[in-house]
């Protein structure tokens, strides 16, 4: 959870302040999130100072233009991309365009992909972004002696951002052509939730401009926030529900709800309410991972029922970074 600087539009938590909706709150599975919010109308939605998505073609940086309507029809399902890492001998690219919940060593990205690498038996080549540079680190490998090709993720998260920085920063976030595009935002748009729709609908269109109907996309329903801002969250959270009910070709990765299922939800999270503690991000890790195991074998009861994580490290936390 790196810390940076506040931008227009970033979430600001006011402060670390107890809240009694820890009481009310019951789990929600993924379903039901996504029935909640039928009937919503999310109109059309422009990130800072660009055209709404639904009123222009986009042209893309390589002199190829695709019209928007062909991000809601005939994309590639997420089982049939992601079931490429069956072959062991061809590398498996997996990037993440996400918030400070997944940004660090120890949070969930890292302790899914390093459980995942040693799962298939490949080496983990991790790239972590540097928000500060703007530029993705020195790689971070582990399981080194396996057999397989290496999973290689590119770990584009970003403290206190939202979709929309993913989208501006595109080209750095995603410098190769990526298997499967894992999003992992919604926490920082709670100062206007209905712009995050727009913003996921913007990344799947600027990817099918480089790479037509050859990825694989995935969203994340993210952890609670128990803070001041937790309404707003919940609103984000119902229009993230109604994109992926348009869209079923994404996996959707209720995290949210695996959160509110455990009766120990408080020690989830860090002291802001809002940063997932260690243990929050083992259980975001394990819900990642037992989605992409129903997603890839289309059974719904083929999942691991537990799984330990092959990091046990502590996430840092800063309490004066209130963005995740």
């Amino acid at each position: 959870m790196n810390p940076s600087p506040l931008e227009p539009g970033d979430a600001v938590s006011p402060g670390p302040l107890r809240s009694t909706r820890h009481a009310r709150r019951r789990a929600v599975p993924l379903a039901i999130v996504l029935a909640s919010v039928l009937g919503i109308s999310v109109g059309a939605v422009a990130l800072r100072g660009q055209t709404p998505v639904e009123e222009a073609t986009v042209a893309s940086g390589h002199d190829v233009v695709v019209e928007v309507a062909s991000v809601d029809t005939d994309l590639l399902p997420f089982a049939d991309a992601w079931n490429r890492v069956d072959d062991a001998e061809r590398p498996f690219v997996v990037t993440v365009l996400g918030d400070s919940t997944g940004n660090e060593q120890g949070e969930w990205v890292d302790r899914a992909f390093r459980t995942l690498a040693e799962e298939l038996d490949r080496p983990l080549v991790e790239h972590p972004y540097d928000l500060t540079t703007a530029r993705y680190g020195t790689e971070i490998t582990s399981n080194t002696d396996a057999d397989g090709a290496p999973l290689i993720v590119w770990n584009g998260s970003a403290s206190g951002k939202t979709a929309a920085y993913s989208l501006a920063n595109y080209d750095t976030l995603v410098p190769v052509q990526p298997d499967v595009v894992i999003l992992n935002h919604g926490l920082n748009n709670v100062r206007n939730p209905d712009a995050v729709g727009g913003e996921f609908s913007d990344i799947l269109t600027r990817t099918e401009q480089s790479w037509p109907r050859s990825v694989g996309y995935a969203a994340i329903l993210e952890n609670p926030r128990f803070d001041d801002w937790a309404d707003a969250h919940t609103a984000v959270l119902e229009r993230v529900g109604t994109w992926l009910e348009d869209r079923p070709f994404v996996l959707g990765i209720d995290a949210h709800g695996a959160y509110l299922a455990r009766s120990d939800v408080s020690s989830l999270l860090t002291v802001d309410l809002l940063h997932p503690s260690p243990a929050g991000s083992q259980v975001t890790a394990d819900t990642v991972l037992n989605a992409i195991a129903r997603a890839s074998t289309g059974d719904e009861d083929d999942a691991p029922a537990d799984r330990t994580a092959a990091t046990g490290g502590d996430s840092s936390t800063d309490d004066s970074d209130l963005t995740p």
